[in-house]
């Protein structure tokens, strides 16, 4: 099987139809590309459409909240620098009042997962080890013992980014070897 050369796009369904379009238009800086009362598509970069909203109307009045279980987990996206990942951190923070809901050092990544208004998961991450790094550290009985990693602080790592103070002890776990990282 060859695997995808890229993320292509992902369509949600909701019930929050304008707080959706808003949410997704401010995280990814994305532009329409089509609207109407029942859909949204838009992107962020040279792709057609990367988000598709479908206006579901008004939720049924048995309707509960959704619960994280069967059904998309998450999505993942790959930023290339810790630098552009706490970027989008101050954007959603400061524009939608949106933080996190788990900010993790996995160990291969440094990752934060977000909820969108429907409660679907989205990771922002940042690689901190090339693929033979990632590979080899998965390996060991550290990442075994504990694959969701440690917590960490987004808003004490903007802080040590403006001050320009070391970060390593912030985004890389405590049982993980030292390694250069993607500033």
């Amino acid at each position: 099987m060859t695997p995808p050369t890229k993320f292509a796009h992902a369509v949600f369904g909701t019930h929050r139809y304008a707080e959706m379009v808003r949410f997704y238009q401010t995280v990814f800086e994305a532009k329409i590309q089509s609207q109407s009362e029942t859909y949204t598509f838009m992107t962020y970069d040279e792709e057609h459409h990367r988000h598709a909203i479908v206006n579901l109307g008004a939720a049924p009045e048995d309707e509960g909240e959704r619960k994280h279980g069967t059904g998309l987990r998450h999505l993942a996206y790959t930023w290339d620098s810790i630098e552009d990942l706490m970027g989008v951190y101050r954007n959603v923070r400061d524009k939608l009042g949106v933080r996190p809901v788990i900010s993790t050092k996995h160990g291969p990544t440094l990752s934060m997962y977000y909820e969108d208004p429907d409660r679907n998961r989205l990771e922002f991450q940042v690689d901190l080890l090339d693929p033979e790094q990632s590979n080899e550290f998965m390996a060991t009985d550290a990442f075994a013992a504990n694959p969701l990693g440690e917590p960490f602080d987004p808003e004490e790592l903007c802080r040590r980014l403006d001050a320009e103070e070391p970060i390593e002890d912030l985004v890389l776990r405590s049982d993980q070897p030292r390694v250069p990282i993607p500033l």
